[in-house]
């Protein structure tokens, strides 16, 4: 029998290819980039090994991209061989199958088998960070912050890569409004671990929702040096500092920031895109004139016309494709959309049920008929939620509801909405500026 740093008994040839994916697991914790080629090592010395087989497939699913998954398909087949031929362990054939969920298109059915994993394999690293990973993918605020919570009435300080999850902890917390908690947690995780990315970030998410823009500032400045260690996930931080300097009206550093760091890399991956296209659509909303930036974006978006995996992606591909004016390739990209929506599956019903009308809401916007965005959007604008990302990603379409609305004169809607927004978010400036434009409007209005 062979062990990882955890005590999970593994099916494996050596122990040294056990030790090997334990380090894969904990780059992965930490979003480095030196994690596929960990991984790659992993299996160079064992390349039947199940569980990085497993892993290797939930990597390629996360790119949300039609090119990757034919990698995550061929990985699960090697799984299933490896299983056969050598056997596998109760977790690792729970994994096999939730693998084998997603790529049948069940990510739903996959997040419920990874969880109910959590039940008998609290301290099993990687099923509690992909569940946290795969439950965010689907917006799942509350269930994130179960599964961690779960989780952790196992884990101690002593635990290898503790802070780590504590840091996915902390994120739970912020998505479900528990931001002192959730401060509190994120510092103590990237105090025991300077390298958790994710609850850097996390707590960045804390500020950002709290509207304390120069503490975030001065929260994400302190570890900047260490993101060069990380994967792409670094242009992300580097997204959430400029959002804290675009609510401080610093419009020439967010412009800084999106050359320098946040599209250095002209990378297609879908979070990188919805990076950039969020924040140029937020620039223009405050008469940012943003020049050629929308022609990259655009170009990009258009290549993913075929993919729809995920419809938080589709809505900034067509943000950025309407950006750039170019409308008949919008049509042909929601045309695609509507013909996905039409399987079985999580991401079909996600898109019938809120891209379809997110994506012809964001065209409506677009083209100037800001009244249809308003009747399109705000049916669904209590689900949004279910698209997936992060409060702070999906505000831009918040943002797009609220001043279409405005545009069409539709004063009641937009301060209803405002009003709740600052329910929740009592000092955020953008919503007091939006809120006092719209006064002034109905002031105007003759009794």
């Amino acid at each position: 029998m062979l062990f990882d740093c955890r005590g999970h008994e593994v099916t494996a040839l050596s122990q040294l290819a056990v030790d090997q994916f334990d380090n894969t697991v904990s780059l992965f914790l930490a979003h480095s980039k030196k994690t596929p080629e960990a991984l790659d090592t992993t299996l160079e010395t064992d390349p039947q090994l199940l569980i990085a087989l497993i892993a290797k497939g939930f990597f390629y699913k996360m790119l949300a991209k039609s090119s990757a998954d034919p990698v995550a398909l061929e990985s699960l087949f090697k799984a299933k061989l490896s299983l056969r031929e050598r056997g596998a362990t109760q977790r690792e054939r729970e994994l096999v199958k939730a693998l084998e969920d997603w790529c049948s298109g069940h990510l739903d059915l996959s997040i419920s088998r990874l969880d109910n994993l959590l039940d008998s394999y609290p301290l099993d690293a990687l099923t509690v960070k992909l569940t946290h990973a795969c439950q965010f993918i689907r917006g799942k605020s509350q269930a994130m912050r179960a599964s961690t919570t779960k989780a952790l009435q196992a884990w101690g300080e002593n635990d290898r890569d503790y802070g780590f999850i504590l840091g996915c902890h902390c994120f739970g917390l912020e998505e479900t409004g528990s931001y002192k908690e959730a401060e509190k947690t994120g510092k103590h995780a990237v105090e025991l671990e300077p390298d958790d990315a994710w609850g850097t970030h996390a707590v960045g998410h804390v500020l950002e929702m709290s509207s304390r823009p120069q503490d975030g500032l001065n929260w994400l400045s302190q570890f900047q040096d260490r993101w060069d260690k990380c994967n792409n996930f670094s242009f992300h931080m580097y997204w959430h500092m400029a959002l804290f300097h675009l609510e401080l009206g610093q419009k020439d550093e967010v412009l800084k920031l999106y050359d320098h760091y946040i599209r250095k890399d002209h990378t297609d991956d879908f979070r990188d895109i919805s990076n950039g296209v969020s924040l140029l659509y937020r620039l223009e909303l405050e008469g940012v004139d943003v020049g050629q930036r929308w022609e990259e974006m655009a170009h990009l978006s258009a290549s993913h016309v075929n993919d729809h995996s995920l419809a938080f992606a589709d809505a900034h591909y067509l943000l950025a494709i309407l950006g750039a004016g170019n409308k008949s390739a919008a049509d042909s990209f929601i045309e695609t959309m509507e013909q996905k929506s039409r399987g079985e599956g999580t991401a079909q019903s996600v898109f019938r049920h809120i891209g379809m009308p997110l994506a012809k809401a964001i065209k409506a916007s677009k083209t100037g008929q800001d009244g249809k965005c308003v009747d399109l959007l705000l049916p669904i604008f209590g689900q949004l939620q279910q698209i997936g990302g992060s409060h702070a990603q999906r505000d831009v379409f918040h943002r797009l509801l609220i001043d279409a609305a405005i545009r069409a004169d539709r004063h009641e809607t937009a301060q209803g909405l405002l009003e709740k927004r600052l329910e929740e978010r009592p000092n955020n400036i953008w919503a007091l500026n939006r809120a006092a434009r719209v006064r002034d409007k109905m002031n105007e209005i003759p009794a």
